[in-house]
């Protein structure tokens, strides 16, 4: 089914059929309009041909009028209507034509009624009286390069611009004789081989293939014509008319000159119609699952599928899909821009034909979606078409990383507590672009993982957390050391921060129910054992009634028997010296570990010869019973 097209000097649109009819009508026209073969059901085919103007949903082309400059072609015997395909530029000036035959607008159209495909053309002159034709010429070649109307200035099209130039053999015109307000309408096609082309007799267009009327004001007109039956028919071949000019002309004959004309962009018209469906596939030309791809190890390969058909003619496939790929957001689709995938050249012996993509290596987990465009076959008159719907769209899925943690061992108070932290999974983060075709890759996935210990014996307390600890892909990250203060049972947490868009992040043992990050911090039983020390010593007092001043040695001696026998176990001495009385110690420093009796000799020596010795006499005894008591435990 063709589509309508809207325009604003060259600018085109697509619109919906207006007849229900219509819609039985196979495919859909992506580029251009569709002219297909087949029995007419009706004079006016799907349009509405009763003196409104427009149909509804037409392409309106506008076009200069009034006193306003606009390009036309000069007037010369060059310029003629039989000619002017072989004019020398300049072929164009800026003219400002009479107002009965000034064009103010065109419309253009074509719908499918069962097989049949019409044209509908309709104008606007900026005056409802005065006599001439409207003619509609239809070229298969575009018009040349250097008349791009959009784009160029009137200088640059008076320069290097014939709109006619690209005429060639089966080119065709459609005149419509007003004179005294007729309905006549003629069809002309030409023959021959460029440059030198042969315009055909007029063949009238009769009620049953055409019909004509003017609006009640005269100042619009509509025409529809059967171009199946006129133009096309019974042919196989594909044919494509790429350039279209609205125009009002003198006459009927080759030697008519060209009053006013509209020179705008026109999308072709076709008695074939190219459609492309296309399908994501995996780089290895597997079809994606509904729920995506997974972005991998953060790179993952891609395909387009596209399968290019024909209708309304026959043809070997020729041009070429060109791909493009692109990230976008839900409901966006990528019907412009994106990144180039590069093309693949059809072939086979018949359409429908099926070419694949290159791969495209995607770095980024996201939505993305293709386009694909059938470059047309120019040769064959075969038009372009495309696919960007959502059905080239697919999702590419972050990872989720693994993470296996172990604590260190258990200590005993006083001593650090540590935990390792195994990362796997995690995926690579986006190159820049984020689509190549070489596969390369970012860089290894980022984000931090954060240590907590938690306890004693509880999984609410926190006793610490670490900084965070940078990742760098893979691998195995070890927590910062931390002391407790408190004996107990600890439980290490982890969290890994994640990398999005391609990785995403997690926490271990929130519950703190994995064993492995236990980690018991101990203390040990204390155990006391007692042992008795005895360290015996002596003091003696002596003195003297008279004789002065007291002087001389007190002898002591210690014996580990009750009667002084035996070898002293200690013995000193200490002098004596100064007023009676005079007090003297030991200073025995070895101890005594164990029960016994013990006795002490003492002497005094006197040197004051007025005062006496006192002889060694076994003075002191002494008995020591010594009982410890063993190990005590803090058990």
């Amino acid at each position: 089914m063709p589509l309508r097209t809207h325009s604003t000097r060259g600018s085109w649109r697509t619109s919906r059929t207006r007849k229900a009819l219509a819609a039985t009508a196979a495919g859909s026209l992506a580029v251009g309009m569709i002219l297909m073969a087949g029995p007419a059901l009706a004079a006016d085919g799907p349009f509405d041909i009763d003196g409104t103007v427009p149909d509804a949903g037409t392409t309106e082309i506008a076009d200069p009028f009034g006193s306003v400059k606009e390009l036309g072609p000069l007037n010369s015997s060059s310029t003629k209507i039989g000619v002017i395909h072989n004019d020398a530029v300049p072929t164009l000036g800026e003219t400002n034509p009479n107002a009965q035959v000034d064009l103010r607008r065109a419309w253009l159209d074509t719908e499918r009624e069962g097989d049949k495909d019409w044209l509908y053309f309709a104008w606007e002159r900026d005056k409802n009286t005065g006599s001439g034709f409207i003619a509609y010429e239809f070229m298969q070649d575009p018009a040349p390069a250097e008349c791009a109307y959009e784009t160029s200035t009137p200088a640059q099209l008076i320069a290097g611009c014939n709109p006619w130039e690209n005429r060639r053999a089966g080119d065709f015109l459609i005149l419509w004789d007003q004179q005294g307000g007729s309905l006549d309408r003629y069809l002309r096609i030409w023959s021959g081989t460029a440059p030198n082309l042969t315009l055909g007799s007029p063949i009238p267009l009769d009620d049953t293939v055409s019909e004509v009327a003017y609006s009640d004001d005269g100042f619009r007109g509509e025409a529809a014509v059967n171009l199946t039956d006129t133009i096309f028919g019974g042919s196989t071949a594909c044919l494509s008319f790429a350039n279209t000019i609205p125009s009002t002309v003198t006459g009927n004959s080759d030697t008519a000159d060209y009053k006013d004309t509209i020179l705008a962009t026109t999308p072709p018209i076709s008695n074939c119609e190219s459609t492309t469906v296309t399908t994501p596939k995996t780089g290895a030309g597997a079809g994606i699952p509904a729920g995506g791809l997974s972005i991998g190890t953060g790179v993952v390969s891609v395909k387009d599928s596209a399968v290019v058909s024909l209708t309304g003619g026959t043809a070997t496939p020729a041009g070429s899909v060109a791909f493009h790929l692109c990230k976008v957001d839900s409901p966006d689709l990528c019907d412009t821009g994106g990144t180039s995938v590069g093309s693949t050249n059809l072939s086979g012996a018949a359409y429908p034909a099926t070419v694949s993509s290159p791969t495209a290596y995607v770095t980024s987990a996201g939505r993305y979606c293709w386009r694909a465009e059938f470059s047309g076959d120019a040769a064959n008159g075969i038009p372009g078409s495309s696919d960007a719907s959502a059905t080239e769209c697919f999702v590419v899925n972050p990872v989720d990383a693994t993470l296996a943690t172990t604590a260190g061992a258990d200590v005993l108070l006083g001593n650090a507590v540590t935990d390792s932290a195994e990362l796997d999974g995690t995926a690579s983060q986006p190159a820049d672009p984020v689509i190549n075709l070489d596969g390369t890759a970012g860089d290894p996935a980022g984000g931090t993982i954060t240590f907590t210990l938690y306890g004693p014996d509880d999984c609410e307390t926190v006793a610490f957390t670490s900084d965070p600890v940078d990742v760098s892909g893979d691998g195995d990250y070890d927590s910062p050391e931390f002391t407790p203060t408190t004996p107990g049972e600890y439980h290490w947490v982890a969290v890994y921060s994640g990398n999005l868009p391609n990785t995403v992040g997690l926490t271990h043992n929130t519950g703190c129910t994995d064993v492995d990050e236990d980690v018991v911090v101990n203390t040990v039983p204390s155990t006391l054992s007692s042992a008795q020390k005895w360290v015996p010593n002596d003091s003696v007092t002596v003195s003297a009634g008279a004789g002065g001043d007291m002087a001389g040695t007190v002898s002591f001696a210690l014996y580990a028997t009750a009667d002084c026998t035996g070898s002293a176990v200690y013995s000193t001495t200490a002098a004596v010296a100064g007023a009676s009385p005079q007090t003297v110690s030991t200073s025995n420093t070895t101890p005594v570990l164990a029960s016994g009796s013990f006795s002490w000799k003492v002497s005094y020596d006197s040197t004051n010869l007025a005062q006496e010795d006192i002889g060694a006499t076994c003075h002191e005894t002494s008995v020591l019973t010594i009982t410890n008591g063993g190990d005590i435990s803090s058990d």
